[in-house]
C-alpha cells in the first residue's frame, strides 16, 4: 500500500509527541493490536465500457494488527483513534473480465475514531467491558487478483461505520490487556484499476475483528 509509511511515520510522530506533553495525567492510554478477521463471502462485481460480470468470491480468516491512542473524558466515557491493517486471502474464482484467479486477498488499511462507554461487569476492579461506535477512513481499499502469476490490483478510499466491544483487564495501575472484537463495514467499495479507471472491480466490505492488545495507561 503506497501510503502505509507515511501514515506511520505520522501516527509514530504524533503518539511520541503526545506521549511527552500528556504524560503522568492518567486520562490517556495507547496499545498495540494483533488479532484474526473473518470476511466470510462478498459478491465481486467486475464493470467497464464493454463488460459488467459479478461472482461470488470466498475469505480466508487472515491477520490483522495496528493500534490505539486513547482519552477518558470520564470514568465511564473514552474516546479513542486507531490505525487498523486488515488483509484476508481470497479462495479462487473467475471473474469476467478480469480472468481466473488462483489467489489474491481483500485488504484494507483504516484511521477510525469512536466513542467508549466503559463499565464494571462484577466486583473485580480490574475487570472492565466496554461497547462503542466510530466512523473509519478506509485510506486504502485494495483487492487483488493473482492470475498467472501475476498481480492484477484494484483500489480506491472509502469510509465506513465501525461497531466495537471488548474488554480491558488491568495488570497494574499502568499496563492492561485489552480484548476487541470490531465490525466494520463500508457499502458498494468501487475499486479502480490504476492504470484504466474505467475497469472496475464493486464489493461490500464487511470485516469482522478479533484483537488481543497491551495497553499502556499515562
Amino acid at each position: 500500500m503506497k501510503h502505509l509509511a507515511l501514515i506511520v511515520k505520522v501516527g509514530v510522530l504524533s503518539l511520541l509527541i503526545g506521549t511527552n506533553a500528556l504524560a503522568d495525567d492518567d486520562k490517556y492510554y495507547v496499545t498495540g493490536n494483533v488479532g484474526i478477521g473473518f470476511l466470510g463471502s462478498e459478491d465481486l462485481t467486475y464493470s467497464d465500457s464493454m463488460l459488467t460480470a459479478t461472482v461470488k468470491a470466498d475469505f480466508d480468516a487472515s491477520f490483522a494488527g495496528g493500534g490505539t491512542f486513547g482519552y477518558y473524558l470520564t470514568d465511564n466515557w473514552r474516546v479513542e483513534g486507531e490505525i487498523m491493517y486488515r488483509r484476508n486471502d481470497m479462495k479462487d474464482i473467475t471473474l469476467g473480465g478480469v480472468g481466473a484467479s488462483t489467489g489474491g486477498d481483500f485488504a484494507s488499511l483504516s484511521l477510525g475514531v469512536s466513542a467508549l462507554y466503559e463499565f464494571q461487569p462484577t466486583d473485580n476492579p480490574r475487570l472492565k467491558t466496554y461497547v462503542g461506535a466510530g466512523v473509519a477512513f478506509v485510506q486504502e481499499i485494495d483487492i487483488d487478483f493473482e492470475i498467472d502469476s501475476v498481480e492484477t490490483s484494484f483500489e480506491t478510499d472509502e469510509t465506513g461505520l465501525q461497531l466495537q466491544a471488548g474488554a480491558r483487564y488491568d495488570l497494574n495501575d499502568r499496563l492492561f490487556l485489552d480484548f476487541t472484537a470490531k465490525y466494520l463495514t463500508v457499502s458498494g467499495a468501487k475499486m479502480e484499476f490504476p492504470a484504466d479507471t474505467s475497469r472496475t472491480v464493486e464489493a461490500d466490505y464487511s470485516p469482522l475483528t478479533l484483537s488481543l492488545g497491551l495497553g499502556w495507561r499515562f
